[in-house]
Order: structure tokens, then C-alpha cells, then sequence
């Protein structure tokens, strides 16, 4: 399968979720995504307010773990995709294949957790509809969804996207390739998806390690992930 195809698979397949077509689902998936950013912050805290590390930690609060602004770029990823699937767009030759590569794999991290929250919204909805989303609440959901290695799975997948992501663009001649095709991707109708990577590799510049980010990230979330699942 093209990594096109792969793309606008997940893309089709957001589009289905039911928060889509129902707003109080989807008002209380909006409050579960607040949650959930707060609690990144406060347990990345140090990540956060380190200047080499901090423009990458709220690339993913923004654009990993996003709401409105996930609809909207894929709404526009989902019609580039298409474009290029049925000829009307050349995606593949406009972004280099590995900066590609690293692209839809964040975007399949994004969708990951948007239905991972979206089963606590489900759950509160159904079992706790007028509780106040409060720590402990927000536990006992995470337990009655079962998802827990679904939810290491996924902070290994954004582990996947950073690396991959720094590996691929550690070269020179890549670097410059993807800056050339700026122009091309924006006339072609592609400049979400450019700049939904591209913001993520400037992001990752001012670090010298990416597991300087990734090592600490990683460890914090899964500590979480244990701590919340203990009966």
C-alpha cells in the first residue's frame, strides 16, 4: 500500500468517528483533549519550559494531540490525498518519500489519540454524564476503557515519529530537498501536509539529541500509563 493510500485510509476512517455527527460527544471528547493537555504539561513540565526541548513538547500538544485544528488540516489532508490518488496531484514527487513516511505516521499517531479519548468521552457519557471531569474520574475512565496497551502502543508510535523524523532529516541533501519543494507542494495544493511536517522538523532543530526529548517523554507517559491502571 502507497503511503498516499495509507494516509487517506486513516483519514477516511477519522472522518467516521462519531464525534463527527453528535456535538455533546463531541463537547465532551474537547474536554477529555483539555485534560489530557494539562496533564502532559504538568508531567513534562521540565520538557516544557527547557528551551531546547519546548518547541517540540507543544508540536505535539498542538498538533499530535490537537482538536479543532486536527479537523481542519484533515479536512485539507484528506482532499491532497485524494488528488493524488486519482491523478490530479503528484504528493509522492512533490515531498521527499522519507519526509513522507515521517508525515503520515504522525498524522496516524493523531488519529491514534483522538479514538483513544474518544472511548473515555464514550465512557463518561454513558456511565458518569454529570460527574465533573476531575483526576480521579478521568482514572476510572481510563480503567473501564481497558486500553492500556493500546496507549503504549500509541506513546511508542509519537517515540517512532520523533526518530524517524530526525533520522531521515540528519542529511544535508534531504534538508534541502524538502525546502525546494515547498513551492511546488503550495501550488499543488498540498501545504497543509508540508507544513504539518515541516513544523514538526523545525520544532526538532534546536535539539542536539533527539532522545534528549524522547527518552525523558516516553518514560514520564509510561509511568503515567502504569500508575493509572494500578487497581
Amino acid at each position: 500500500m502507497s503511503q498516499i493510500q495509507t494516509l487517506v485510509d486513516t483519514l477516511n476512517a477519522y472522518k467516521s468517528l462519531p464525534h463527527h455527527q453528535n456535538p455533546t460527544l463531541k463537547s465532551t471528547l474537547t474536554q477529555i483533549q483539555h485534560w489530557q493537555k494539562q496533564r502532559i504539561k504538568h508531567t513534562n513540565h521540565a520538557l516544557f519550559s527547557n528551551d531546547k526541548t519546548a518547541p517540540l513538547a507543544n508540536y505535539l500538544i498542538d498538533r499530535i494531540y490537537g482538536d479543532d485544528d486536527f479537523d481542519l488540516l484533515a479536512d485539507q489532508l484528506l482532499t491532497a490525498g485524494n488528488n493524488a490518488l486519482n491523478g490530479s496531484g503528484k504528493l509522492e514527487k512533490l515531498i521527499p518519500k522519507n519526509a513522507l513516511g515521517a508525515g503520515v505516521l504522525g498524522v496516524q499517531s493523531a488519529v491514534q489519540a483522538v479514538k483513544l479519548d474518544l472511548m473515555l468521552a464514550q465512557i463518561h457519557l454513558a456511565e458518569h454524564q454529570h460527574a465533573p471531569l476531575t483526576d480521579a474520574l478521568m482514572q476510572i475512565l481510563y480503567q473501564k476503557a481497558n486500553a492500556k496497551d493500546a496507549r503504549i502502543t500509541q506513546i511508542h508510535d509519537i517515540k517512532d515519529v520523533c526518530r524517524q523524523s530526525d533520522k531521515y532529516f540528519n542529511s544535508f541533501i534531504l534538508q534541502n530537498a524538502f525546502k525546494l519543494a515547498k513551492g511546488m507542494a503550495y501550488d499543488n495544493g498540498y501545504q497543509p501536509l508540508y507544513d504539518f511536517i515541516g513544523d514538526g522538523l523545525s520544532a526538532m532543530k534546536p535539539l542536539k539529541n533527539i532522545d534528549d526529548f524522547v527518552a525523558p517523554f516516553v518514560a514520564n507517559e509510561l509511568a503515567v500509563i502504569e500508575k493509572i491502571h494500578l487497581t
